[in-house]
C-alpha cells in the first residue's frame, strides 16, 4: 500500500452504520462540515504528479486506497468520477475502496 488519494472530500450519513464516522469526527474536530461534498483542489490529480526528476509519485501497478474521506459512488461526484476513472486508467492503478 503506497498511498491514499481523496480526490473529493465530504460524504452523506445513509444508515445507523454512519453514526460514528471518523471523517465526519475530524471535520468536527476542525470545525468544519463533514456533509459538504467538494473536489479537493491540490491533490485532485495525485496519480499524474511527479517528482523532480520526473518520476510518478504513485509508481504504476500500486495499490492506493480511494476516498477515505468519502464514498466514491455518491452522486455529487458524478461529474468528477470520470476523470477519476481516467486517471487510474492511464496509470494503471490499482484501487481499493474503503467498502472493498
Amino acid at each position: 500500500m503506497n498511498d491514499i488519494w481523496n480526490p473529493w472530500h465530504g460524504c452523506k450519513k445513509y444508515s445507523e452504520g454512519c453514526e460514528n464516522c471518523y471523517m465526519y469526527f475530524l471535520d468536527s474536530q476542525r470545525d468544519k462540515d463533514g456533509s459538504k461534498i467538494y473536489k479537493v483542489k491540490t491533490n485532485f490529480n495525485l496519480p499524474l504528479k511527479k517528482s523532480r526528476n520526473g518520476e510518478y509519485k504513485i509508481p504504476s501497478g500500486a495499490t492506493i486506497r480511494v476516498c477515505m474521506t468519502s464514498d466514491f459512488f455518491l452522486e455529487e461526484a458524478d461529474e468528477w468520477r470520470k476523470e477519476v476513472w481516467e486517471m487510474i486508467r492511464t496509470r494503471k492503478i490499482r484501487y481499493e475502496s474503503f467498502f472493498s
